[in-house]
């Protein structure tokens, strides 16, 4: 199936294609670039947030989220403690 590029840069999914992948408003599209192609990959409403480490296999380096969020409020605080703003 073809669909046409809008100016943005979006696309609308074919109905058939949603309906094939199992997506409704609520739902989303993971997708996944291998070498020259893209693949979509349908998410159900509902179902976002287990995108959470789906993408870890195509990254260079895995963090898991909270060492993130740890790494993070470290940064934070510790800019707030150059600039004077902890107490």
């Amino acid at each position: 199936m073809y669909a046409k590029l809008s100016k943005k840069g979006q696309v609308t999914i074919p109905k058939a294609i949603r309906e094939k992948l199992n997506i409704d408003s609520e739902g989303g599209v993971l997708f996944l670039v291998e070498d020259d192609e893209v693949k979509l990959k349908g998410i159900p409403g509902g179902e976002i947030d287990n995108l959470a480490g789906s993408l870890k296999k195509y990254a260079k380096t895995y963090l898991p989220l909270e060492k993130a969020r740890t790494r993070i409020k470290g940064k934070i605080a510790d800019a707030a403690a150059r600039e004077g703003l902890s107490d």
